[in-house]
């Protein structure tokens, strides 16, 4: 039996990547929630701070000429302070403030305006380390031009943040796989079973359907979703009703879990715009003058 969409095929895809959304935006909810709990994200930037600006001492201290490890006199920069709320370590520091802060160190006993040659003896001036070599560095082939010496540092810092960022996004991966499997588990969202209830029932589909484009809609103006039908959407996933235990229905829902479980860890944007292109979201159409994407 076909529907709206004139293809079964289709509308079980509608309702299954349906399933995939619902299931995606609880795990990013849950992956946010463990972040802020855990820090992640403030964690993460200080171990990548500190491993950019380890191997080098700052400048003596005025007056009493006593040696400071380079990160400790960068986090005590006022600049770098204003970010710290409360005490805790940024989430996020930008490039250029990054930048301002090394070229104000560096430069500490020329307060105000600065040249590039300021900069250049100020780094000069630091004791031997690993940022005094990648900073003379550099700065070499920016011809004496300082605002192209701080782009250059800016550009240090962003190559390093895209290293950190990586490594944040591998932790996150673990995360999202097991809130994931823990959803799909206790919610037994098992995809075999989906696809079957979906092909099988018309009116589970027509339930999907409805509910994606009165609900993803940008326009809104597509019919309300009734009690029934969010009903009926509620029959797809959920242990209510589970009479299948046998080794063979354990090997297929265990099989379902697994599929279910990586195409949640795609994402909630993912399947947001896999939705968009199985179903035309605006009831009544493009914008005017919208183009047409290619």
């Amino acid at each position: 039996m076909n529907g709206l969409l004139g293809s079964t095929i289709l509308e079980m895809a509608v309702g299954l990547a349906l399933v995939y959304l619902l299931l995606a935006i609880f795990c990013t909810a849950a992956n946010e929630w463990i972040a802020a709990v855990l820090k992640a994200r403030a964690g993460s930037l200080e171990t990548g701070l500190r491993r950019l600006l380890e191997g080098q001492n700052g400048p003596p201290q005025p007056g009493t000429g006593a040696v400071v490890k380079l990160v400790d006199t960068f986090y005590a920069h006022p600049l770098i302070q204003s970010l710290m709320h409360g005490g805790n370590h940024p989430a996020y520091v930008t490039a250029r403030s990054f930048a301002s802060v090394i070229m104000d160190l560096a430069t500490s006993d020329h307060p105000g305006s600065i040249s590039f040659a300021d900069l250049e003896s100020g780094i000069k001036n630091l004791p031997d380390g690993n940022v005094k070599k990648t900073l003379l560095a550099l700065i070499q082939n920016v011809n004496g031009d300082l605002g192209r010496a701080q782009a250059a540092i800016e550009g240090w810092f962003n190559d390093s943040m895209d290293r950190v960022s990586a490594a944040y996004k591998r932790r996150t991966q673990v995360w999202t796989l097991v809130v994931a499997s823990l959803l799909t588990i206790l919610t037994n969202a098992d995809t075999i079973q989906l696809a079957r209830k979906l092909w099988t029932e018309p009116a589970l589909r027509g339930a999907a359907e409805t509910l994606v484009q009165s609900r993803v809609t940008q326009q809104g103006t597509a019919a309300k979703v009734s009690d029934a039908e969010l009903a009926q959407l509620g029959e797809l996933i959920g242990w209510q009703g589970e009479n299948r235990w046998s080794a063979l229905a354990w090997t297929e829902r265990v099989l379902g879990w697994i599929l279910t479980i990586c195409a949640v860890s795609l994402g909630a944007p993912f399947w947001f715009d896999t939705l968009n292109r199985f179903v035309n979201i605006r009831a009544a159409g493009r914008k005017p003058g919208e183009a047409t994407a290619t």
